[in-house]
Formats: C-alpha cells, structure tokens, sequence
C-alpha cells in the first residue's frame, strides 16, 4: 500500500508540474527547419544538418547555435546563424550551393 501511495504521489506531481520545456538545442533545431520551411527548401534535398554551439566556455552555457546545412546537390552549405533567442540573425550559403531567397 505504501508503494502505492508514493507512486500516486510522483504520479500527481508530474502531473502538477506540467509539460517538460524543450531544450534551448531542440528550440534552435526547430527554428532552422522553420526557416528552411519559409525557404522552401525541398527536404530530400538536404543530406545533414549540424547545429554549432556559439559562445560556450567550461563555465558558461550555450549562449546560441548556428545551423549549417548541407545538401546532396552541390558543395558548400546553407549557414543560418541565430541569435540567443532563436531569431534568425544571418543567413548566408558557402560554395557552390544556390537557395532562392539567400545571397
């Protein structure tokens, strides 16, 4: 019966403290493929995307991410740098890679 009652216990507190808040990496992962929504960017066109921590020490947390995307279909990549709260900052491509919309 105590089992019972403790389990219930963290169960209602769970409960209380509601949804887990994404991490401020699943954030800015979901701001890049929101941006490459607003590019139209044709998904199997893309062969990876790396998000690079910016502004980080031993001491001091992930200040923002900057997404490099590369694709199947040329050399170079897709660079969308964000600020600390996921606001686009810059975006630029490297290489051979052409997106409409991007100088």
């Amino acid at each position: 019966m105590r089992i019972v009652l403790a389990l219930l216990s963290v169960a209602v507190a769970l409960a209380a403290a509601g949804p887990a808040s994404a991490s401020k990496r699943d954030e800015a992962e979901a701001a890049v493929q929101a941006q490459l929504a607003r590019l139209k960017v044709d998904p199997a066109r893309i062969k990876s995307i790396y998000l690079a921590p910016v502004g980080y020490s031993q001491d001091a947390p992930v200040q923002s991410y900057t997404g490099w995307i590369s694709f199947t279909d040329c050399r170079g990549n897709l660079v969308i740098d964000l600020s600390q709260t996921n606001a686009v900052r810059t975006i630029y491509t490297t290489g051979a890679c052409k997106v409409p919309g991007v100088d």
